[in-house]
């Protein structure tokens, strides 16, 4: 059986961003793939909420004069990778977060992104452990 080739609609896969919006929590701090920047159209400030009761995670993009704004990402050009953040303390939000957290592990997270009111959110329950790159100290 012969293919009918004019009824193919081919996408082309993008081999630089990430097919999800995910983050990974390690011992270092927190990673946001390219995907997350993606979504968000490389905000160039955020704000990082949580919702304890329910272990969510979300950013939201913001204007850097709004209350307890953080610069995120460069522009579109400039950001040729993933983002990390070392800053100790939303790592220690989001590691509450995660049900039986283990210090020595590895969690990625993937992330719905709701484009009107532009947040990213992050169920932490749905937290994958993994042992890719976690150290024996």
């Amino acid at each position: 059986m012969a293919i009918d080739f004019s009824k193919i609609n081919l996408e082309v896969i993008d081999l630089n961003t990430n097919a999800t919006p995910d983050i990974f929590i390690n011992q270092n701090g927190i990673t946001f793939s390219r995907r997350v920047l993606e979504d968000m159209n490389y905000p160039q400030n955020v704000q990082y909420g949580f919702d304890a009761a329910q272990h969510i995670f979300a950013i939201r993009v913001c204007k850097s004069n709004e209350a307890k704004a953080a610069t995120f990402s460069k522009p579109r050009a400039e950001q040729t990778s993933t983002l990390s953040c070392g800053n100790k303390n939303l790592k220690e939000v989001v590691v509450r977060l995660i049900p039986d957290y283990k210090p020595k592990m590895r969690y990625k997270v993937t992330g719905q992104y709701d484009p009107e009111n532009r947040v990213m959110y992050f169920d932490m329950t749905t937290a994958e452990e993994s042992l890719f790159r976690a150290t024996d100290k």
